[in-house]
């Protein structure tokens, strides 16, 4: 005691009287990502594990409810309108800065979004659930670019480690208030209250940001102002194919939502390549407004249905024809007609994904993003309804699974926090990534020995404690991987990466998967699924990739490059 006093005497500051392991969990930037986490994780919540348990509780089928992982596309795609949060500035509200005028901006739809999604009866039409679900996603995985640009700009390159760990802390608690208020409320006053109380959790994150005001930690942003009609062709004609793929997908699993998940992630890219394509030609960015109307129109129409469209409009609906053929012209011109700019095209600036992807073993880097989740998100987004399938009920799910689970990963980021500081990266990365196959396991004994609380309470907690140490060290990873220029573009690609194949595969196969080869059989199979992330992580490991691919947020020479350039 007297040590802590004579210390507390020597500084003038509290944090100095704290052992040293904890006094950087207690500075200003990482406590708020502590906080920005809480706001990011209860959407993902109330979309995943909270809807899935409301669906199955409702009876709705096995296959129906896995294809709603479909909607967590949503945060994969998020990379496609990144963009837009970091060159975008808001009229008026942009006025108190970029990152906070979005956060504000932001939360308010998640909150309005989260509450609409909680109103809908899933007997009365499965189909208004998916569009609701789908705009959670959209909503949410925005939010996450926001807060993720922002927490990597506050945070200084030696406090990505413990930034990290304090913002998955603050994503679980998030994801776990949410996961328990919603159960809890539901029981008592039904899901549509449920909902509109987790909406609340969006206010940490936007408080955050008046707090601490607009991070100093980053540098003007350069974007490319043109495009070449081939790239732009490419995008345009595989829209028809990405789209066809996905209504036969939808038909097979009975739930419309890839369809419209394809829809998301060609929307937003459109405008910006567009306008980039007609600068290039010699025509003004403007011409997007023109695109707008027939856009309008298509979407409708690939949504709703031509007929029921044609019905809503009634004798307006033969506008709908001069409409697309004006749309297609405009669309076709821009794909075939050479560049007018001279010269336009020639410029050194550089988008986020090209210099991603110029880097050194930037295609390896990424295969092992895509790689190292698939079997963790397979499992993950299948365990509400293997506890449904043996009986558990609300309260005992609230218990154990958002109860225990909780504590486990508390357990787990702390550990792993331990492990980044005193072993590095590169280590604690790979003992996360085994941990994180082998924890897959113990749901294959929890389905083999049937309802168990005890059972449940090791396997949840086994697994949250291994995610726990991921969550540290693997975040930390993807956000040195950030260019300080393309700070929420890069990681809102790297981000979305690492759970694609999983969530795709658990939409479209998980629930046949289950019903061929019940829940053992399965989880052994998503323990499988982990282990070529975990050998390729090792050969980046030993060939030095790991270090030679780092980008501009994880080291403080990258920043002094940055200001310069």
């Amino acid at each position: 005691m007297a040590d802590n006093e004579q210390a507390m005497a020597a500084t003038g500051t509290w944090r100095d009287a704290l052992p040293a392991g904890v006094r950087p969990y207690t500075e200003p930037a990482p406590l708020a990502a502590l906080f920005l986490g809480m706001s990011s994780g209860f959407p993902f919540a109330m979309i995943g594990a909270t809807l899935t348990t409301r669906l199955a509780q409702d009876d709705i089928e096995k296959s129906a409810v896995t294809a709603f992982a479909l909607t967590f596309l949503a945060y994969n795609l998020k990379w496609a309108w990144a963009p837009i949060i970091d060159k975008v500035r808001i009229p008026i509200l942009g006025r108190m800065g970029q990152r906070r005028s979005w956060l504000l901006v932001i939360g308010a739809a998640v909150m309005g979004a989260v509450a609409l999604l909680g109103n809908i009866d899933p007997t009365a039409s499965l189909q208004a659930v998916a569009l609701a679900a789908i705009l959670v996603g959209v909503l949410g995985a925005t939010f996450d670019i926001v807060i993720d640009g922002y927490r990597i700009e506050l945070l200084e390159p030696e406090q990505l480690g413990v930034g990290s760990g304090m913002s998955q802390y603050g994503w679980r608690i998030g994801a776990a208030v949410a996961g328990a208020l919603a159960l809890v409320v539901a029981a008592r006053m039904g899901w549509g209250a449920a909902y509109v109380a987790c909406a609340l959790l969006a206010l940490p994150a936007v408080i955050t940001g008046f707090v601490m005001g607009e991070p100093t930690r980053k540098i003007e942003r350069s974007w490319p102002e043109f495009m070449t009609r081939t790239p732009y062709a490419i995008f345009i004609l595989s829209f028809p194919l990405a789209y066809g793929l996905g209504v036969l997908l939808d038909r097979t699993l009975g739930v419309e939502i890839l369809s419209l998940m394809v829809i998301v992630g060609y929307i937003f890219p459109l405008f910006d390549l567009t306008a980039r394509r007609a600068r290039d030609i010699g025509w003004s960015g403007h011409v997007n407004w023109l695109l707008l109307p027939p856009l309008a129109a298509l979407l409708a129409i690939l949504t709703f249905g031509w007929p029921e469209v044609a019905e809503w409009l009634g004798g307006a609906a033969m506008i709908l024809y001069p409409l697309l053929a004006l749309g297609a012209a405009i669309i076709a011109w821009l794909c075939v007609t050479p560049t007018r700019t001279a010269g336009s095209t020639k410029s050194t600036v550089v988008g986020p994904l090209v210099e991603f992807f110029s880097r050194e073993g930037a295609i390896i880097v990424l295969i092992f993003v895509l790689l190292h989740k698939i079997g963790d998100t397979l499992a993950n987004l299948t365990f509400r309804l293997l506890f449904e399938e043996l009986g558990y009920t609300n309260d005992e799910i609230a218990i154990y699974d958002v109860g225990v689970g909780f504590w486990a990963l508390l357990a787990g980021i702390f550990v792993g926090g331990w492990l980044y500081a005193r072993l590095g990266m590169k280590i604690s990365v790979m003992i996360s990534l085994v941990l994180m196959a082998v924890s897959n396991f113990s749901f294959a004994g929890l389905a083999a020995i049937g309802h168990s609380n005890i059972g449940m309470a090791l396997a949840i907690g086994f697994e949250n404690f291994a995610s726990g140490i991921g969550g540290v060290a693997v975040v930390a990873y993807l956000s040195a991987l950030c260019n300080l220029k393309f700070t929420a573009t890069h990681f809102a690609l790297l981000s979305a990466a690492a759970s694609i194949l999983g969530r795709f595969l658990t939409g479209t196969t998980a629930g046949s998967l289950i019903e061929a080869m019940g829940y053992v059989n399965f989880y052994l199979l998503t323990t499988a699924a982990a282990f070529p992330g975990v050998i390729l992580f090792w050969w980046m490991m030993r060939s030095g990739l790991v270090d030679r691919s780092l980008g501009t947020a994880g080291s403080e020479q990258g920043d002094t490059e940055e200001a310069r350039a």
